[in-house]
């Protein structure tokens, strides 16, 4: 048992995954028949081998013959997953059972056989062989033949377990573990309405530690259950309406609904929870996708009707029934929405708490009457939740049909949306006040009790204008806790804002750009006049006693004397901006008198004096 145990665990059946394990297996089959010497046959023929109590000289022939068993059973349980969709493999299935039985007997005709093997390998050999007879007869719904295979299989483990060693019991004490829900549901079939109780409580006490295969044959157990009970489903009151409901899918994901609110009662396991939540929200999108197409399917139908026939019978099939059958299916559609969102908000709080009260973080300051404080881990990691809920509340707000008409609920669901809103600003201010930045946190903190009293006064009784039926569809808490909660983040968000002020203008003091300096001592400052010491922050005292020691307190008389040029530049270049007067005339005066001499003799000479020629025409 702790070989196959072990090969079980290490090759595929810890997630289920039967596909895995019987390549395994064959392959581990064609390397023992080859270390044996025991090979069937060749490459192109098969020749089939009995194996005999002589030939067994090594104990790896038992192992052989087992893992025959194994391979034929992990192809059976492959086919069975198959068989959900094709109904011709379950057929498949049952002859690769018949054929893990048939090598079942030759192994306890074999154990019989061989004198050498101790008693506690025929006990392990005699309940395997019990247990895949009892597999047999569960798949062929002989459930009293199952029951009393699977029953010896169980007495004879637990026999074992008294005899061997303590930490060798944990192999058996799972295999009898695996065992009691396939009882378990046998009993219930055969008649026994508490066994469905007692697989309900199984489930709920599996983990993830211990789940594994068990986790899902408990699954698969429950959902075979819950088949047999969905024929009493036919419909559901839902915001005063009755909704018909004909579709098998649709049935399961109501009856795991109903279900998983009596079993998450008497959960305490954080991680548990959090696996029926999600079975439940698997059930729920299977039954929205049957519950589409069937949709799709009816106006594909009618469609094509009307398109057939002429005008008169057109508007026939328009007035049909199946437009009514259409119209229920969308409000069987909204209805599953709103199971399915209500369970993603409930699965949503339980990941809040589960974070709030985690070990260690109430004793070291990190959370404080259920809500985190300013030196939470990971706030942002909160704030992300708290605005999944914000946006699925606004989902459910927008379904159609019966919320839209409820006007009490819609503004019980609008308060939740500001009071998780209330929330999400709270643990997104701790992420910036873990960056420094203080002024963004306060903001942030004031918005967060800005909300928390607006969703105060919306859900205070004086104004609610919802009904009691309208309050329990609304999923999360009820409004009076709610109120409490808020209450407290009110005083919660004052405290907080408190302490980043403070946090800031300690981090202001111990940084270099601080605003004020307070190091240099009193005596030094009250020496100072009021313009020298501008960016001082001083107290009363010491101003006053500035005042009575400083002739002139608040600047300096007479000034200090500072250091000047002596020369300044600017002088030198005076001279270029002074603008003197002109002396053109004298230049031009000074450049006449100097051109009289061989220019002008020659000139004169050739066209005659200047006086001359000017005087010429005086004469005439």
């Amino acid at each position: 048992l702790a070989v196959v145990k072990s090969a079980q665990q290490q090759h595929g059946l810890r997630h289920g995954d039967y596909q895995r394990y019987h390549q395994y297996v064959s392959r581990k089959l064609r390397r023992m028949r080859k270390s044996l010497h025991f090979q069937q046959g060749n490459r192109s023929k098969v020749l089939p081998k009995k194996l005999t109590s002589d030939m067994v000289t090594d104990p790896r022939f038992l192992l052989l013959k087992v893992f025959e068993i194994e391979r034929s059973w992990a192809y059976a349980m492959q086919l069975k997953a198959d068989s959900n969709t094709e109904f011709r493999k379950r057929f498949q299935m049952i002859s690769r059972l018949r054929k893990a039985v048939l090598r079942g007997n030759q192994l306890s005709e074999l154990a019989t056989e061989l004198p050498m093997l101790d008693a506690q390998t025929k006990l392990e050999l005699q309940a395997y062989i019990q247990w895949i007879h009892g597999v047999l007869a569960f798949e062929l719904q002989d459930w009293m033949k199952a029951k009393e295979f699977l029953e010896a299989t169980q007495a004879i483990y637990a026999g074992l377990m008294q005899t061997i060693e303590e930490d060798n019991r944990g192999v058996y004490s799972s295999r009898v573990d695996d065992i009691l829900p396939q009882i378990h549901y046998c009993a219930y079939n055969i008649g026994d309405k508490s066994a469905a109780t007692d697989l309900q409580r199984m489930r709920a006490q599996t983990t993830t530690e211990t789940g594994g295969l068990a986790e899902l044959q408990l699954d698969q157990l429950l959902s075979q259950a819950r088949a047999s009970q969905a024929g009493q489903v036919t419909e559901v009151e839902w915001l005063g309406m009755t909704i018909p409901v004909k579709l098998e899918k649709a049935k399961m994901a109501i009856l795991t609904v109903k279900d998983s609110d009596q079993e998450l009662l008497g959960m305490d396991n954080h991680n548990t929870k959090l696996s029926v939540y999600e079975s439940v929200l698997k059930a729920c999108v299977d039954a929205i996708g049957a519950v589409r197409d069937e949709i799709r399917a009816t106006l594909s139908t009618e469609g094509a009707v009307a398109a057939g026939a002429d005008k008169k019978m057109a508007a026939a099939v328009a007035a049909s029934s199946s437009t009514d059958k259409v119209s229920r299916l969308q409000v069987l559609y909204a209805y599953l929405q709103y199971l399915k969102i209500s369970k993603t908000i409930e699965r949503t709080l339980l990941h809040i708490k589960g974070a709030l009260s985690a070990d260690g973080l109430e004793a070291a300051g990190h959370v404080k009457d259920g809500l985190g404080t300013s030196s939470f881990p990971k706030p942002q990691e909160l704030s992300r939740l708290y605005d999944t809920l914000v946006q699925n509340l606004q989902e459910l707000i927008g379904l159609p049909g019966a919320v839209q008409e409820r006007m009490g609920l819609k503004a019980l669901l609008q308060a939740k949306i500001v009071a998780y809103r209330s929330y999400r600003c709270y643990y997104l201010a701790f992420t910036y006040i873990h960056g420094k930045r203080f002024a963004e946190c306060s903001a942030l903190l004031q918005r967060s009790r800005r909300h928390a009293e607006e969703a105060l006064q919306a859900l205070s009784p004086t104004t609610a204008s919802w009904t009691d039926d309208e309050s329990a569809a609304s999923p999360g808490p009820p409004c009076d806790q709610l109120i409490t909660e808020l209450t407290s983040l009110i005083t919660q968000t004052e405290a907080e804002d408190l302490t980043c002020r403070a946090v800031y203008m300690l981090d202001l003091s111990d940084s270099g750009d601080r605003p004020f300096d307070t190091s240099e001592s009193e005596n030094k400052l009250s020496q100072k006049v009021l313009l020298d010491r501008l960016d001082h922050y001083v107290e009363c005292n010491v101003v006053e006693k500035s005042f009575t020691t400083q002739p002139y307190p608040f600047v300096q008389l007479p000034p200090h004397f500072e250091p000047v040029p002596v020369k300044p530049i600017f002088f030198d270049l005076a001279l270029n901006h002074i603008n003197f007067p002109s002396l053109t005339e004298k230049t031009s005066t000074g450049m006449s008198k100097g051109t009289s001499g061989l220019s002008g003799l020659v000139r004169g000479w050739l066209w005659g004096s200047g006086s001359g020629a000017d005087e010429g025409p005086s004469h005439s």
